[in-house]
């Protein structure tokens, strides 16, 4: 049990330091006089401190996380994805109706394939036909670095979560740096056969 409420208390306390730190930050000057002009807050000399807080999208995907996670790991459906993940002739021998649980996954993935267009469409408030090109090779390499298993079978949400925000890191960092856009996608497919190299490598000692 000490084990159980350690982790609890290391979990709470990562959660609060995320919210400070993300509380640390404040609203850019223009942002926050159009907030004061429209709130009629008058604008003192030393300007408005205003903190931006916790973002509407990570809500949204701290939320899509958790319901995510009870889907996978507490519902009957859940375990037929990964048992089709793993060996689907062996799940359908098994009595898994595999056609009608993939037609699910493709409609479940659908659904938060459009949550996430629009997310990304809203700053800019409009879309365009590139919208979201290459993206698919970022979310691969989010998903095998946390864990994912391009074989099938294995994987967590939380390791998928963690990898994401692994390659956003990346991506960030190279933007900072100004890397070029081609060698960007460079970067990212190496650290892509890296991750998928590891995974065929643990899942041989495994064996």
């Amino acid at each position: 049990m000490w084990a159980e409420y350690f982790l609890s208390f290391v979990g709470c306390i990562m959660v609060l330091c995320a919210v400070w730190v993300l509380n640390s930050y404040y609203m850019p000057v223009n942002l926050a006089k159009k907030y004061a002009e429209t709130h009629n807050i008058p604008w003192p000399e030393g300007g408005l401190q205003i903190p931006l807080g916790i973002a509407i999208p990570v809500l949204m995907a701290v939320g899509i996380a958790i319901a995510m996670s009870f889907l996978t790991t507490r519902t009957r459906f859940g375990r037929y994805v990964f048992a089709i993940g793993g060996n689907p002739e062996a799940a359908e021998l098994a009595g898994i109706k595999t056609r009608w649980v993939t037609v699910r996954i493709f409609a479940l993935m659908g659904a938060l394939c459009a949550i996430a267009a629009a997310i990304s469409t809203a700053p800019l408030n409009a879309a365009t036909n590139a919208q979201g090109t290459l993206d698919e090779l970022y979310t691969i390499a989010a998903a095998v670095i946390g864990g994912t298993s391009l074989a099938g079978g294995m994987g967590t949400i939380s390791g998928a979560v963690l990898g994401a925000i692994v390659m956003q890191s990346l991506q960030s960092g190279m933007v900072l740096l100004r890397i070029d856009t081609p060698l960007q996608s460079i970067v990212i497919g190496i650290v892509l056969v890296m991750a998928v190299w590891l995974d065929t490598v643990y899942r041989g000692r495994a064996k």
